[in-house]
């Protein structure tokens, strides 16, 4: 039985994580402020305090550590954004250079880049983007995500950490809080069968997205590939869609509901962006198992399921 690690264990992706660690037989320990309603061991410390992580991980061993928790959007406070996303990781990476684990895999975003919802779209050197293409973040919470990729390939020359960062684009799923919280407020409208606005501003931008259930695959295959010099991965879908082929796939599920573009973020922001999935697939033996259609069938089911009103 592997034994694990992980921060974020309460957060939107994390929970999905530590539900197929569990699926498949591991032994999962959370690390945070707030126990997570998993049947795990539980850690209590507060990322950003170097000492308590120090006394809460002393004499641990874990056989592999996923780095999930960061603030999820710039929250105006700059201080704030730095002690979370990158002070974070950096007493994560202290431990994990005395817990000695096969594996260090670090949560990053496609924001890396350069493209985030809260800043001005510049459009991409070349289509799809691919893990070689230039880093140019302009927010905090984007500069926050490079550093904390810096770190962990710092950590690996310097320290020998093992470590792989994946590269995350716009998630959907179910139970959406935090950096989920807009797939939520997409859910209740669809819920209501009206209208729904889709992250879209307009039928032919096109934008790429992943389902939950692939990213927590694509973290187990990341931990047990023998990859572990800081390299990074995209992390995304099958293929990039267009608004109107988003619209599409929702009329399939709610044929009578009005789509409108125009929700308040938008990755594109009316122009293109797709990401290139050939270096996860021939490095790490990893593609992606399910397109929009199944994240909206998914989504769907669990609204059916009457979980809104949790």
């Amino acid at each position: 039985m592997d034994t694990y690690l992980v921060t974020g264990a309460n957060g939107f992706v994390g929970k999905e994580v530590v539900r197929q660690l569990l699926n498949n037989g591991n032994n999962v320990t959370a690390i945070g402020r707030h126990k997570p309603d998993l049947n795990v061991q539980f850690i209590k410390a507060d990322i950003c305090d170097t000492q308590a992580i120090r006394g809460a991980l002393q004499d641990k061993k874990f056989d592999y550590v996923f780095h999930l928790a960061s603030l999820p959007i710039d929250t105006g406070d700059p201080y704030q954004m730095v002690n979370t996303n990158v002070y974070g990781c950096l007493n994560l990476l202290e431990e994990a250079r005395k817990i000695k684990p096969e594996k260090f895999v670090l949560a990053s975003s496609i924001s890396a880049y350069e493209w985030f919802p809260a800043t001005k779209f510049n459009a991409p050197d070349y289509l799809p983007v691919d893990e070689e293409h230039p880093c140019r973040p302009k927010d905090m919470y984007s500069v926050t995500k490079r550093m904390q990729e810096l770190l962990i390939q710092t950590y690996y020359w310097q320290y020998k950490v093992p470590a792989v960062a994946l590269r995350v684009t716009a998630v959907i799923g179910p139970d959406g809080k935090g950096g989920g919280q807009g797939w939520r407020e997409i859910a209740v409208q669809l819920s209501k069968g009206e209208r729904v606005q889709i992250p879209h501003m307009s039928a032919s931008e096109k934008c790429h997205y992943v389902d939950i259930r692939d990213v927590a695959r694509m973290f187990i295959a990341a931990a047990k590939s023998d990859v572990h010099g800081g390299e990074i991965f995209n992390c995304c879908g099958p293929k990039a869609v267009t608004g109107a082929e988003f619209a599409e796939i929702v009329h399939r599920y709610y044929p009578d509901i009005i789509v409108e573009y125009g929700f308040p973020w938008s990755m594109a922001q009316g122009n293109e962006i797709e990401f290139d999935m050939s270096k996860a697939k021939e490095i790490l033996g990893y593609e992606p198992q399910f397109g929009l259609a199944d994240s909206i069938q998914y989504l769907k089911a669990w609204i059916d399921g009457g979980n809104l009103k949790d």
